[in-house]
């Protein structure tokens, strides 16, 4: 060491003492942070000043050498007690917790400092500890992130560290605390830090329950139902933030889709999704998910979210799940609801108004007493639509005992499937047309969407027969002395005369008829006088008349009357024709009454007959020219028959006949009967009817013919002829011709004893013996031989003739080399044979008529109608030949005994026109045959020309 002067010793240890002082702090403060073997060298000195001289003096002391030692030193932060922890954390039971710290190397050199984690004295929790290094410094344990029980940092270096506690279920607190120490020997310092306690709180935890519904849970297609979502917090503790949640992905694939602006939450911030990723707040469009969002739920607490949602067309017939899940810390539940998309289709049918009675019930069944065979019994039925859907449904009717009928409310026929809407009504009539005995039916509605009900129809007896209604009318004329005066029956009225139906109806059941109703549609063309009790209604030419009866009791019979005059809208040529419906509650009908025909006709028919001599005697051939007008001025006779009755001994000449000049066909020759202004010829006499087509209003026309004298002719010879015809447009029949006659004298004396035979070689269509014009076939070039050598041959019409044959026993033979048909047995004669004998008188005529090749192959349809009673069957035969220009028709009636009140319809095929004869016959019926003829033309389908006929009398 250097010597300093002693007086300046003082001053010189003062200033090394400052300068010492200020090289000692920074040195040893320096030596903490400066590496380990670090040599710090250190000189002082010193100056001063002589107060004498004022020199100044600078002194320096000895050099000084230091080499710095390994020092360790640490610091874990936060610091912190258990008076004052560094960190108190509340956690739920079953949640862990990640407390970080620093660790700093506050040393001069690197260490390895031993880490570890412990449970304070306290503690009333004991978690599972331990430390992790936060490399990455997020706060959080990574998975790759190590768990550490000792650590190097070199000098000053820093690491983050993680003192990670496991979740415990119970409650309570832990204090723990992060322990770092320096290693053993090495630390100025304490070599542990250990104040770095935290606390944790376990409180107690929440319990949530949750729950799902929809409402209503069962919808249509095109309702919507309301969707809640419920969780409440049950526990004793409040929750970490609460996310309640619905993904709507499924349902809206399967049809169920989100109504917008229908979600409402009950607390916290509602979001939407599209996607099941990204949330949003402001609600988006489509919503594929919602969930509401709350930071806590407190004990005792509920958060609630609803929404509603569309069931579209796709969603039909399907159950569709939706699970809606709570997150809360690290716990999750789910909740589960379904939602059933269907129709609920139901039908019902009952009777009219009560279509929902029970099935099955007497309140589901209708009941009548009685029907009649083959006569429409009625039922109403209300069908209804129950469901909640439109169906279409079908009506089936089971009746083994009866054909029926649907018709809807206005009668039509019933259009099926019947469309209805839910809570639509439709009124359909069940009509049965039953066979004798009783009915059961049962009726079954079925929609196509798979529902059905049934009600049932009850007759008890279905009964035989018809109600008997019978219509007749008196007609009445002014006579010349102004008083009334009946007209003969199919007589012709005029305007002003009177015409009194009676209309009766009998009962034939062993059942009373109930509300009995009858109808009369008054022809256009009459006015009423009167008709009491009946009640009219409608404008004159539309007027109606209906009787109420109310009951007619087993076997009763009722009879009113309705009295009418012919107004002035008739008109020449027209028929009246009235008929009157009847109905009751158990004969539904209606139920038609024969037809009553007036003809009217004010003009005549003016005929006029003249002869070409006044003397004839046998063989001589008479020429007779009728004139006929027509003298109304408005309407056409159509269809005119003209009949000439000559005597016996006056036979038409075939092939004579002419119309205005022109040939006309020959006259229907046939057997006279008597008529109502021409009584009967002798048995012999013969009718001749020819058919004029037409005649024209106010015009006349001329027909001529000759007839031959036969043998059979005596004194004066007269004829007689009449016209009758069918007024233009109508088909019913009038009378309305004067009578006129032309007479010659006979004288034998001019006669020689010689005869004429002519005859027809035909093939007999229909077997009856007589040759039926446009039924029968001629057979042309067919010889004919008489005994004695002369012959015939037959023109094309199949007629032949032998001229003055002597008069007597005749035989002829039929060539049988010139007809491929055999003769047909005729009963007189008794066999087949070819050869005929006839005693020649006059004018003779002998027909040959054939069989037919294969049997009677024209026929279309032979009906026999039989009804056995006493002393024998009462039978009708009709034969329907086809034949040119139409169709004709046998009606060979015959009984044992007579049938009063008679009355024989045979219908026409709808839409036929009846040409001649006649297809009706009314009057008492003797004992023995009856045959009627007629014609008809249609252009119907053959098979469908034949009706079956009709004969009704009085016992």
């Amino acid at each position: 060491m250097k010597e300093f002067p002693v007086s300046l010793r003082p001053l010189i240890l003062n200033a090394l003492r400052v300068v010492a002082a200020s090289l000692l702090l920074p040195t040893v403060a320096a030596a903490v942070g400066t590496p380990a073997g670090t040599s710090i060298v250190n000189q002082a000195s010193g100056a001063y000043t002589e107060p004498a001289s004022g020199l100044s003096t600078q002194v320096s002391s000895n050099v000084a050498v230091t080499t710095v030692q390994a020092v360790c030193a640490l610091s874990v932060s936060p610091d912190g007690t258990l008076a004052q922890p560094a960190r108190s954390v509340a956690l739920l039971p079953g949640e862990g917790a990640v407390l970080p710290y620093t660790l700093v190397n506050a040393g001069n050199a690197p260490h390895t400092f031993a880490l570890g984690a412990r449970l304070e004295p306290g503690s009333t929790a004991s978690p599972g500890l331990k430390v992790v290094l936060d490399s990455d410094q997020d706060g959080q344990a990574g998975a790759g992130e190590p768990q550490l029980s000792s650590l190097t940092l070199a000098a000053d270096a820093s690491a983050a560290l993680l003192l990670v506690a496991d979740a415990v279920q119970a409650s309570g607190d832990a204090y723990v605390n992060l322990v770092a120490a320096c290693p053993g020997g090495q630390s100025a310092e304490p070599d542990t830090d250990q104040n770095n306690v935290s606390q944790l709180r376990y409180g107690p935890p929440p319990e949530f329950r949750l729950s799902k519904t929809f409402t209503p849970a069962l919808i249509r297609p095109g309702s919507e139902t309301g969707v809640t979502i419920s969780a409440s917090n049950t526990g004793a503790g409040a929750s970490r933030e609460v996310v309640l949640s619905d993904l709507l992905e499924a349902q809206t694939s399967a049809g169920l889709s989100f109504v917008p602006g229908s979600a409402v939450a009950s607390a916290g911030s509602l979001e939407y999704t599209t996607d099941g990723a990204v949330w949003v707040a402001a609600e988006p469009s489509p919503v594929r998910g919602v969930r509401v969002r709350v930071d806590s739920l407190a004990p005792g607490a509920a958060l609630r979210l609803s929404f509603r949602m569309l069931a579209v067309a796709a969603a039909e017939n399907r159950v569709i799940g939706n699970t809606a899940t709570l997150l809360s810390g690290g716990a999750g539940l789910s909740a589960t609801a379904s939602a059933d998309v269907r129709y609920l289709p139901a039908v019902a049918i009952g009777p009219l108004g009560n279509p929902q009675a029970p099935e099955g019930s007497a309140e589901d069944t209708q009941t009548r007493p009685f029907a009649a065979v083959n006569q429409p019994v009625c039922f109403d039925h209300t069908v209804k639509n129950t469901g909640d859907v439109q169906d279409a449904f079908t009506l089936s009717v089971a009746a083994p005992q009866a054909s029926s009928t649907l018709s809807g409310a206005g009668g039509a026929p019933l259009a099926q499937p019947l469309l209805l809407e839910p809570g639509q009504s439709a009124e359909v009539r069940v009509c049965y047309q039953a066979q004798a005995g009783a009915l059961g039916a049962l009726v079954t509605v079925t929609g196509a969407r798979g529902t059905s009900n049934t009600t049932r129809d009850l007759v008890a007896q279905v009964a035989g027969g018809l109600p008997e209604l019978t219509k007749s009318a008196v007609v009445s004329t002014t006579g010349l002395d102004g008083r009334p005066e009946p007209v003969p029956a199919g007589g012709t009225v005029a305007q002003g005369d009177t015409v009194e139906y009676t209309l009766s109806v009998r009962n034939p059941y062993p059942f009373p008829l109930t509300s009995v109703v009858l109808t009369d549609a008054v022809p256009a063309h009459l006015d009423v006088v009167s008709s009491a009790p009946g009640v009219r209604s409608g404008a004159a030419g539309q007027e109606q008349v209906v009787w109420t009866l109310g009951t007619l009791a087993p076997g009763e019979t009722r009879a009113v009357k309705l009295l009418t005059r012919v107004s002035p809208r008739a008109v020449d040529g027209e028929s009246l024709s009235n008929t009157f419906s009847f109905s009751s509650f158990e004969v539904a009908g209606p139920l038609l009454s024969n037809e009553v025909l007036t003809p009217i006709w004010s003009a005549k028919l003016v005929v006029s007959k003249a002869v070409g001599t006044r003397e004839v005697t046998y063989g001589d051939r008479l020429t007779y020219t009728l004139r006929i007008s027509n003298t109304s001025l408005t309407t056409d006779v159509l269809n005119a028959v003209v009949t000439d009755t000559p005597m016996p001994g006056l036979d038409y000449l075939g092939g004579t006949s002419t119309l205005d000049g022109q040939p006309l066909a020959d006259p229907v020759l046939s057997p006279a009967a008597g008529s109502a202004t021409q009584p009967a010829p002798t048995a012999t006499g013969t009718a001749m009817r020819w058919n004029v087509p037409s005649l024209k209003a106010g015009t006349t026309i001329t027909i001529t013919y000759q007839l031959r004298v036969t043998p059979l002719a005596s004194g004066e010879l007269d004829n007689v002829v009449e016209v009758s015809g069918v007024g233009a447009g109508k088909v019913n029949r009038i009378v309305a011709s004067n009578r006129a006659s032309a007479k010659v004298r006979f004288n034998p004396l001019k006669f020689s004893p010689t005869s004429d035979i002519v005859g027809t070689v035909f093939v007999d269509r229909n077997r009856n013996g007589l040759y039926d014009e446009g039924l029968d076939t001629p057979l042309p070039r067919a010889r004919v031989l008489l005994a004695g050598g002369r012959q015939a041959i037959t023109d094309p019409r199949g007629r032949y003739s032998f001229l003055n044959v002597p008069q007597g026993t005749q035989a002829l033979r039929l060539d049988p080399g010139t007809s491929p048909y055999e003769p047909l047995h005729v009963a007189r004669d008794g066999g087949l044979s070819g050869t005929q004998t006839v005693f020649a008188n006059g004018l003779t005529s002998v027909d040959f008529p054939l069989a037919p090749l294969g049997g009677d192959v024209t026929a279309l349809r032979r009906t026999t109608l039989l009804l056995s009673v006493p002393g024998g069957e009462v039978r009708v035969d009709k034969s329907v030949y086809s034949v040119p220009g139409g169709y004709l028709v046998t009606l060979r009636i015959t009984s044992p005994q007579a049938l009063a009140g008679a009355e024989l319809t045979d219908p026409l095929p709808e839409g036929a026109l009846l040409k001649d004869g006649r297809n009706t016959w009314a009057g008492t019926f003797s004992p023995g045959e009856q045959t009627l003829t007629y014609r008809f033309t249609w252009d119907g389908e053959p098979r469908l020309a034949t009706t079956d006929p009709l004969l009704t009398w009085r016992p």
